[in-house]
């Protein structure tokens, strides 16, 4: 009798090891947010350098909380060169810096609190090619 074996199911909730085959990090990028505050959203740092080649801009809860991570968005993204993808508790921006000359981009990520969702105002990624 031959059997099959599978990798049981990866749990959303737990942090999961970086892919081998994604881009080396950048970050991280400490994000408060508390819905009652002023500002909602905090970001430490505020400006990511992306320098050298794709990199990956890792977001992560400072401190953990009970919100979630859903998606980021990179405006005026003309070389189509920004994801996002959500991985337990942080959120990867995957820049494949295909823009040749240096630049600012500005970018909003929403998180979900008790079934309702926010976005934040502009932080950037700053493209620097070689």
């Amino acid at each position: 009798m031959e059997t099959t074996s599978s990798s049981p199911p990866e749990d959303p909730t737990v942090a999961q090891p970086p892919d081998p085959t994604a881009y080396p990090p950048v970050g991280p990028v400490k994000v408060t947010f508390v819905p009652g505050a002023t500002p909602q959203f905090t970001f430490k740092p505020n400006t990511v350098r992306v320098k050298g080649g794709p990199k990956t801009v890792v977001l992560i809860q400072n401190p953990p909380a009970t919100w979630d991570f859903v998606t980021a968005k990179v405006k005026d993204d003309p070389f189509d060169q920004f994801s996002s993808s959500v991985h337990g508790k942080t959120l990867h921006i995957d820049d494949a810096l295909r823009d040749p000359d240096l630049e600012a981009y500005s970018y909003n990520i929403t998180v979900k609190l008790d079934g309702t969702e926010y976005t934040s105002p502009d932080p950037h990624i700053v493209n620097d090619p070689p």
